[in-house]
């Protein structure tokens, strides 16, 4: 499947995905003006590949044949979002509504990014509209009610911060959270050498709510998809956990300002665990134990498939290997980060800072299984 097409299938976490080009296979079948252009039929291709710039110089081509086709400008659009240009994504995305207020996939990518952008009314909003044109759009509907829960929440607001919080609002576990927020955040971005300026929420969950919203497995103490989200139950008779949790996650909101798109999942958990309270010493006696390496290839993707077991080595592996990582580089992981996100696979990004990335997973590897 090609990774434009598998983005949303992982989240609805601003990727575009699958449901998307669905949608928009469809829309080229109505407009076969578009669908039959060369540079449209370029930009598609270069979406389906990943590549949001190509995309994007592509779709510019055509709509300066064709400047109010509202496919092209939808396409445009998306070329915008995966390139991580939000405004003018949007800007393309209301565009397409405006010609063609039918256009479903606008309205979806609109309402997500506008969401990811933190204004939940406003997404709502969007959605709503669509409903109007596309009554029967149970994945609409769906997380549209998903969104609406969200904004009834109690709330908890400090500076950059929002605490919102699923039944009773806690205003002193609000006020522990900002408090951890602040601290982490500080040290988080002098470690990796950047302080993103993007809105940070964090929904506080019962345990069962947690698991049930999420989907996320049960060894999960937390979990981030443009939101943080904890299950809190007891949180602050076990503040230590509670503190190494949020500050985990909180890492991972840092790491995705910096890079939304691009980041293996064992460089995204393995930074996140070496940013929490703590180190990184037990997970390397762990795996020396049982002179146990997994190569970082099957690490790629998220960790939600494996058990308790399996999930355990990943992120002992992605610790070490992020540590390593981050002791060759200090604060340049902030520019392999960027470098990952403008598309760079990690061979040629690592490349770029002096580090072969062969060489690297090598003497990885040679120190967990030393005698």
């Amino acid at each position: 499947m090609p990774t434009f097409l598998s983005m949303v299938v992982r989240s609805w976490s601003g990727r575009i995905g699958l449901l998307l080009v669905i949608f928009v296979a469809a829309t080229l079948t109505v407009t076969g003006q578009s669908a039959g252009s060369s540079a449209a039929e370029a930009g598609w291709s270069a979406l389906d590949e990943g590549d949001g710039e190509k995309a994007a110089v592509a779709f510019t081509k055509a709509l300066a044949e064709h400047p109010r086709d509202p496919a092209l400008l939808f396409g445009a659009g998306a070329a915008a979002h995966l390139a991580g240009r939000e405004p003018a994504a949007c800007e393309l995305l209301r565009q397409a509504l405006r010609v063609e207020p039918r256009l479903t996939p606008a309205s979806v990518l609109l309402g997500q990014i506008t969401y990811d952008l933190g204004d939940i009314a406003a997404a709502i909003r969007v959605y709503e509209e669509a409903l109007v044109h596309a009554p029967r759009q149970r994945v609409l509907r769906e997380r549209l009610d998903v969104w609406r829960s969200e904004s009834s929440k109690t709330t908890y607001v400090s500076g950059p911060y929002t605490i919102m919080f699923e039944g009773h609002r806690d205003e002193h576990l609000a006020a522990h959270a900002t408090t951890v927020l602040d601290a982490a955040y500080w040290r988080i971005g002098k470690t990796i050498g950047a302080y993103p300026s993007v809105p940070i929420t964090v929904i506080l969950y019962t345990e069962q709510e947690f698991h049930d919203v999420t989907g996320a497995p049960e060894w999960s103490a937390g979990s981030f998809d443009t939101r943080i989200r904890i299950p809190v139950r007891g949180a602050l008779q076990t503040t230590a956990g509670f503190d190494r949790v949020l500050t985990h996650e909180l890492a991972h909101a840092m790491v995705a300002s910096l890079a939304a798109r691009g980041v293996p999942a064992w460089l995204h958990e393995g930074l996140a665990v070496n940013l929490e309270p703590g180190d990184v010493n037990s997970a390397e006696q762990r795996l020396r134990a049982r002179r146990l390496f997994v190569p970082l290839e099957r690490l790629q993707s998220g960790f939600a498939r494996f058990d308790d077991a399996e999930a355990r080595v990943a992120y002992d592996v992605s610790a070490v290997a992020a540590r390593a990582l981050m002791n060759q580089l200090g604060t340049q992981i902030g520019l392999l980060l960027g470098e990952l996100d403008r598309g760079t696979d990690f061979i040629a990004a690592t490349a770029r800072f002096g580090i072969q990335a062969n060489e690297f997973e090598g003497a990885l590897s040679r120190t967990i299984n030393r005698p």
